[in-house]
């Protein structure tokens, strides 16, 4: 695949990855600033299909743009969406190159949402909180992260699928 062609994929999934980012920022948020991280399911898809260069590319760049959109750029969202997204695509380039074949699109989704749910806890003890109690939340945060990462594993394996089955994915 030429360079061209290269950047202008990227581009295409990191545009879908900060509509999605963007479009999630603006809903209302509940109880515990939770969110389903439906953008993640772009970055797992790209994962996927194209290798982990590409979905840390589409992953942190489509946090800095969502962040930019939604005037949230350098504010303590930001920082938690970026450790956030940097555990998670980190957690599942290792699992999916250590384990691929172990575990599923919905598997390796499950640890990514664990490691990022980790990473915004860590990041709130760090810059918001600065106490033990922000460790309080990890139960709560774990079982939401299984929950959304099965949910957002169950759409990365279709869309994985259906750009397989289409055929214009080089593999």
């Amino acid at each position: 695949m030429d360079r061209t062609n290269e950047l202008t994929r990227i581009a295409l999934l990191l545009a879908l990855a900060t509509v999605i980012h963007t479009v999630e920022a603006f809903l209302p948020v509940n109880a515990l600033w939770f969110r389903f991280g439906f953008a993640n399911i772009v970055g797992l898809a790209t994962l996927y299909l194209f290798g982990f260069r590409d979905a840390a590319i589409v992953t942190l760049g489509r946090v800095f743009l969502g962040s930019l959109v939604s005037g949230l750029f350098l504010s303590p969202a930001f920082v938690m969406s970026l450790s956030g997204g940097t555990c998670a695509i980190i957690g599942m380039g290792l699992f999916y190159r250590l384990l691929g074949g172990v575990f599923s699109e919905i598997g390796i989704s499950v640890i990514g949402a664990v490691c990022h749910n980790a990473g915004q806890l860590g990041a709130a003890y760090l810059i918001l909180i600065r106490s033990e109690a922000v460790l309080l939340l990890l139960p709560v945060m774990l079982l939401m992260a299984a929950v959304t990462g099965f949910i957002n594993g169950l759409a990365g394996r279709f869309l994985v699928r259906h750009f397989k089955k289409l055929g214009k994915v080089p593999l």
